[in-house]
């Protein structure tokens, strides 16, 4: 316990599976939190969970591909708690289909929403933590910024760019005490998980199976991750892409051998 005590942090996307339960560890180590998401119902609902087991939480509507909203949450954590030391960009959308046929629109809002929408947060935390003397700040990237699926475009393109928008910031602010990571899941246990499933391509049995561990990770687990990372405990690593999904994208059985089960 309290290893975010005294800390302050801003978690985007705060409302949905990775980022409630990254508050709620937040919160259970001591930090004061900024809960920012467009969905104001569960946000709010949230807040006061936290608030109710002792924790100091704030919800802030916030449209993450509007600069001005992110810079308003980051004011936001500011002004309410003195500081801010961790940044989580983990807000993220999901549109598709092949690429010719790629709708515009939703091509342009993807990477809004998943890629400028960190650089908006940096441009807007790192400010403070020069001031401050440093900080961490973590992005959902994916294991989709790594390799590449039909049918995703937009997702991919924007969490692998979103790899080296982290090693670059890195780069630039590590001597001044700033550190900057991404987080590349898997297949995490969420609403969103579930919207694939919704299109009836594949089973969550199936998906299990793909993994070394024979299961779908929790996002109690990703959370433990964005923890460390937040942490003082993390102090050397900076400018990484760390992937947490059970084994999914290590196999290339060619052989046909069967795990030991």
């Amino acid at each position: 316990m309290g290893r975010l005590e005294g800390k302050a942090a801003l978690v985007t996307g705060g409302s949905g599976g990775i980022g409630s339960a990254t508050l709620r560890r937040f919160v259970a180590e001591g930090a004061a939190v900024v809960c920012a998401d467009i969905d104001e119902a569960r946000g709010k609902e949230l807040v006061r969970e936290l608030d109710d087991a002792g924790g100091r939480a704030r919800f802030v509507r916030c449209d993450v591909g509007a600069p001005d909203e992110v810079r308003a949450a980051v004011e936001t954590c500011v002004r309410d708690h003195g500081r801010i030391d961790v940044l989580f960009n983990n807000a993220a959308t999901s549109s598709g289909g092949y690429v010719a046929d790629l709708d515009l629109d939703a091509w342009d809002r993807s990477l809004r929403v998943m890629l400028s929408a960190a650089l908006y947060g940096m441009q807007a935390a790192i400010p403070h933590m020069l001031e401050q003397g440093g900080g961490s700040i973590i992005s959902t990237s994916s294991i989709y910024g790594l390799r590449a699926s039909p049918g995703v475009a937009p997702y991919c393109t924007a969490k692998a760019g979103l790899i080296n928008l982290t090693r670059t910031a890195a780069l630039e602010y590590g001597r001044r005490g700033i550190r900057v990571n991404a987080i590349c899941p898997g297949v995490v246990d969420t609403p969103m998980f579930e919207g694939v499933l919704s299109i009836g391509l594949t089973t969550r049995e199936q998906t299990a199976e793909k993994h070394a561990l024979g299961r779908i990770i929790e996002p109690e687990e990703v959370a433990s991750l964005v923890l460390f990372l937040a942490s003082d405990e993390s102090s050397a690593i900076t400018a990484q892409a760390i992937v947490i999904d059970g084994g999914l994208i290590s196999e290339c059985n060619l052989t046909g051998v069967p795990p030991v089960s």
